[in-house]
C-alpha cells in the first residue's frame, strides 16, 4: 500500500487558488493560531462551505493546525484561516499545547530580562 496515496475522503486536487479559499485573507476572524494547536470539532458541519465542513470532519479527533494542512493539501496559512473562521462560530474549539505554553513562558522571561 502507498502511504502518499490521499485518502479516500480527501477532497479532490483542486485549481481553486488558496487566496479564493481565505477571501485574501492572511488572518481569520478569531486571530492569529499557532501552527501546533491542536483542534477539535465541537458542532456539526450544518451550513459550512465544503472547506470549512472538511476541516470539522477532519477534527473528530485532535489534529494541530499543520496536520490539517496537510490533510487539506493546502498552504498553513489557509488552514490558519479556516480554523480561526471555525474557532469563531464555534464550530471547532482550540488546546494550546505544550509548546504554546512554553514559548509563552520564554517570551515573558525574556521580556523580564530585557526591562531589567
Amino acid at each position: 500500500m502507498d502511504d502518499t496515496a490521499p485518502a479516500a475522503d480527501a477532497p479532490e486536487e483542486s485549481f481553486v487558488r488558496p487566496y479564493m479559499i481565505t477571501g485574501g485573507r492572511t488572518v481569520g476572524a478569531a486571530g492569529d493560531i499557532p501552527i501546533e494547536t491542536l483542534v477539535v470539532a465541537q458542532r456539526p458541519r450544518d451550513g459550512l462551505n465544503p472547506d470549512h465542513a472538511f476541516v470539522v470532519d477532519l477534527c473528530a479527533e485532535p489534529l494541530s493546525v499543520a496536520e490539517i494542512a496537510v490533510n487539506i493539501r493546502q498552504p498553513i496559512g489557509v488552514a490558519r484561516v479556516l480554523v480561526a473562521d471555525l474557532t469563531a462560530s464555534g464550530h471547532v474549539e482550540q488546546y494550546e499545547t505544550a509548546a504554546t505554553e512554553g514559548a509563552a513562558i520564554v517570551r515573558r522571561l525574556l521580556d523580564g530580562i530585557r526591562s531589567l
